[in-house]
């Protein structure tokens, strides 16, 4: 699985982590008008089906089996620019993404 963090995302992800145990879980579900977004959150409860898809230290990221199909090739990135602050998702294997980039199809 090829999934990438960005240094300034890195850093803002270790600022939420509170607990030792808790990780990054990305989901990707329906909605949007591509027709799928991802859903980012700290968490602690790992499900059976879970996978970590990425561990690097002390950062994890965790998916379901269903979602770990449309994370390879996933940047996490992080802006502070004056028109949108907040964590990106881009997916390099996307076929198309809405204008905000909110949403994406494969």
């Amino acid at each position: 699985m090829n999934l990438a963090i960005t240094d300034e995302a890195r850093k803002r992800i270790a600022n939420s982590i509170q607990y030792e145990d808790q990780f990054v879980r990305i989901s990707v579900i329906a909605g949007g008008c591509s027709g799928m977004t991802y859903d980012a959150s700290i968490d602690s409860n790992m499900a059976d089906d879970d996978e970590v898809v990425y561990q690097e230290d002390k950062l994890r990221v965790v998916t379901d089996m269903h979602s770990s199909l449309f994370l390879d090739g996933l940047t996490i990135d992080y802006s502070d620019d004056l028109i949108q602050a907040g964590f990106r998702l881009t997916n390099s294997n996307a076929s198309k993404s809405c204008g905000c980039g909110a949403s994406f199809a494969v």
